[in-house]
């Protein structure tokens, strides 16, 4: 039998309250999705203003972060040489998801949409940094 970790309900919401923190702090409406580590939704909040499409593409993000065990920006550079890996899932290579690590294992992903690339990934880090 295989022991996994995984986020609990108190970390989803301290990870969701500081990443709507940081939003507010950069005046932003923004969309934040959490996903477990398969890209399956944990949780998903739309920002009072946020746009139409934020919260697909938030949970895009997170879902790519998450499948690919690295910052869904990555993937960007990647496409250059092997294009065909858009057509292996809903894989979606813009910045602003990031994994969520512990102990080695990819647990989760965090996914965010609103701001610039920039902004999406400091709001996502700011989830992160919510673990501790």
């Amino acid at each position: 039998m295989i022991a996994k970790f995984c986020l609990s309900a108190a970390e989803l919401d301290r990870m969701l309250a500081a990443a709507s923190a940081k939003a507010a702090e950069l005046g932003l409406a923004a969309s934040i999705a959490i996903v477990d580590e398969g890209g399956y939704p944990f949780r998903l909040h739309r920002g009072d203003g946020a746009g139409l499409m934020t919260p697909a593409v938030a949970q895009a993000k997170a879902r790519t972060a998450a499948l690919l065990r690295a910052p869904s920006g990555v993937l960007t550079a990647r496409l250059k040489d092997q294009p065909e890996l858009l057509r292996l899932t809903e894989y979606l290579p813009m910045p602003g998801g990031l994994p969520v690590r512990y102990e080695n294992s990819v647990v989760g992903a965090v996914g965010v949409s609103g701001g610039s690339p920039d902004q999406d990934e400091a709001i996502a880090q700011a989830a992160l940094d919510a673990l501790g």
